[in-house]
């Protein structure tokens, strides 16, 4: 089973998240970041084998929390 995963990539010098998230996940995902209170702009989206990779720009806020939450979820997998 596949899990999201995230990092910050510069691209043409723009600091852009980047979520690989599987496809059963895509619309809890998407509903996460085109919420008003997080001001994302979802740049791009490339499709994968399994997954999607979604290119957003937003604050460094939400980039530290969503480092945070998924790593924490990474560990919690790996127990």
């Amino acid at each position: 089973m596949h899990s999201t995963t995230f990092s910050v990539e510069t691209i043409d010098g723009c600091h852009l998240g980047k979520l690989a998230i599987p496809y059963n996940q895509i619309a809890d995902w998407l509903n996460f970041l085109t919420n008003s209170q997080y001001r994302t702009e979802i740049i791009s989206a490339e499709q994968g084998s399994s997954s999607v990779d979604i290119y957003f720009q937003a604050s460094e806020g939400l980039y530290l929390y969503l480092g945070m939450r998924l790593s924490r979820a990474e560990v919690a997998m790996a127990s």
